[in-house]
């Protein structure tokens, strides 16, 4: 089976920057070891791409085609098809009160948000900031390694790559799938229930199954609470013993 357009794909990958060979996005806990850049509150595992989406760069969905699950290549990416080319007209100079008055004290290299827009200080003085809205790597020929790791038919098993996508620090076997006719049931564990954003999370995930999946009309949350009830002291036997 090939990898094609629409496909839930779960993927490892490695992206570097080809002038310098700095990896800046990794999905394999030993490849960001051996580049330095392994980060423990980061979760290495493969990562669920539905191809044609947009949730990687274009030159690495384009590769995904025609892929086989186990395969691996390693290609390079030019700038128009990764992060674009450097755009000399979204650098700007701004008066540096803009940040300060944010609370902001501009150094070179900070990555700021500036209405709403992020950039990077390039340099500051005489009471001017220079800020540049291209992204840090617009310009940059990407090499980026990719191995598909399975190619997902599975509707539940769809389904729960797209929760564990939202909610990455829960097992996502953890999650009781199940679906009678055009109803869906998701079972919550417990360690949902208390989640910062849970309600908010649960709206994403209703509009994921909206937008890939036509054949359900209503998804139904269901959260189990189990009673902890402390032991009654059993009752001490009326029998005497008597020497």
């Amino acid at each position: 089976m090939n990898v094609k357009n629409g496909d839930f794909v779960l993927v490892d990958y490695v992206l570097k920057v080809k002038d310098t060979g700095e990896v800046f996005d990794v999905t394999i806990e030993e490849e960001a070891k051996a580049a330095n850049v392994y980060n423990p509150e980061v979760i290495y595992e493969p990562r669920l791409i539905i191809v044609g989406e947009g949730w990687v760069i274009k030159g690495l969905e384009e590769a995904l085609i025609d892929m086989q699950e186990g395969s691996e290549k390693t290609i390079e990416i030019p700038p128009e098809k990764a992060f674009g080319e450097r755009d000399p007209s979204k650098i700007k100079i701004i008066p540096a009160r803009e940040l300060t008055k944010q609370g902001i004290t501009p150094k070179p290299g900070m990555r700021v948000n500036i209405n709403g827009a992020l950039a990077t200080i390039r340099s500051v003085g005489s009471g001017r900031v220079i800020v540049d809205f291209n992204h840090p790597l617009s310009g940059k020929v990407i090499i980026s390694k990719i191995i598909v790791r399975k190619i997902i038919t599975d509707t539940i098993e769809k389904i729960r790559e797209l929760i564990h996508m939202r909610i990455r620090n829960v097992p996502k076997e953890k999650f009781i799938i199940s679906r009678i006719d055009s109803i869906l049931t998701i079972e919550m564990p417990e360690e949902t229930f208390l989640m910062d954003d849970i309600k908010y999370i649960k709206r994403g995930i209703v509009r994921d199954i909206e937008k890939y999946f036509k054949e359900f009309t209503s998804v139904q949350f269901i959260e189990t609470y189990n009673l902890k009830r402390k032991e009654q002291p059993k009752e001490e036997s009326k029998e005497q013993t008597t020497k």
